[in-house]
């Protein structure tokens, strides 16, 4: 792997109670150039929405304040 992709680190934005939210606001956020993935996405599947506290979003830690920005202002409802 790409050394400059294992010294990335990433912080969660935001944890979504489902899925579909999460890879819309994710797929936004792309769109802005802001290198973001969902994690826990096949855990939900496996042990049920009780066991988990939901999706979470996470974002380069470098464009943290970008993604917090765009996230506030144009997406959250």
């Amino acid at each position: 792997m790409n050394k400059e992709l294992e010294n990335r680190k990433f912080v969660t934005l935001e944890t979504f109670s489902n899925l579909w939210t999460a890879e819309v606001v994710k797929n936004r956020l792309i769109e802005e150039g802001i290198n973001a993935h969902i994690i826990d996405t096949n855990v939900n599947y496996s042990f049920g929405p009780t066991v988990l506290e939901g999706y979470r979003l996470q974002v380069e830690q470098a464009q943290y304040l970008k993604a917090l920005n765009i996230y506030k202002n144009t997406l959250h409802e």
